[in-house]
């Protein structure tokens, strides 16, 4: 009877086991050598703690901003986090593959179809006015010459780096939040919106433009 321990596939499987756990432990102390204990953060970063004592640092960014696109790479560089969640959801996905050229295409290519797709999707009027942000959005890009959404996509190849983080979604579904704004506006209101974003050829002005490159924080922190 051969000698159970002689087993070579059992030999094979050990050692490759081990392998495995070797290098999981070699990541979780590459994250552990990174993470800084008191790091200098941007001043666009709140710091919050948890009740159970966990630590959640903010960021708050303009999608039209090389300097937002900074401090998440900074930031996410720094403290080498468990998670990180971007306000995107599932609708806006795409984002994250999205660079100038990609959106100023889709805008272009705006045909029957796609208005029909959005608005099967999203209702009338949401399905209208997302086609018309659209053009907004590809109207300032060609401007600023940089396409919306620049701190998403920093984060999502950053997060990527860091042994274990999780890649989460967290806004709430862009259906739900054209269907509660169109809503909110008076049919005056509406008209006068889709009229505004329809005939929208004004240049983006240098003080305008100057003022996106850098990092904006309008958003109460919790305290």
């Amino acid at each position: 009877t051969p000698d159970h321990n002689s087993n070579p596939h059992r030999l094979v499987g050990t050692s490759h086991d081990e392998s495995d756990g070797e290098a999981m432990e070699l990541l979780w102390q590459l994250r552990s050598q990174r993470r800084q204990s008191s790091p200098e953060l941007p001043e666009t970063v709140t710091r919050l703690t948890a009740p159970d004592g966990s630590l959640l640092y903010l960021v708050g960014t303009a999608h039209f901003s090389d300097s937002s696109k900074k401090d998440v790479a900074t930031t996410i560089r720094a403290v080498q986090p468990d998670v990180v969640v971007v306000e995107l959801c599932q609708y806006r996905v795409s984002m994250l593959k999205m660079d100038e050229n990609t959106l100023l295409r889709e805008a272009k290519d705006i045909n029957l179809d796609k208005v029909q797709q959005a608005i099967k999707q999203n209702g009338l009027m949401s399905g209208l006015m997302q086609i018309l942000l659209l053009k907004v959005s590809a109207h300032i890009t060609e401007q600023l010459g940089m396409a919306p959404g620049g701190e998403f996509r920093e984060a999502f190849r950053e997060a990527g780096r860091v042994p274990f983080c999780k890649f989460h979604l967290g806004d709430r579904p862009i259906p739900v939040t054209f269907k509660r704004a169109i809503a909110a506006l008076s049919l005056w209101q509406k008209a006068r919106l889709a009229w505004g974003l329809c005939f929208l050829s004004d240049p983006i002005r240098r003080t305008w433009r100057s003022a996106n490159r850098r990092t904006f924080w309008n958003r109460p922190c919790l305290r």
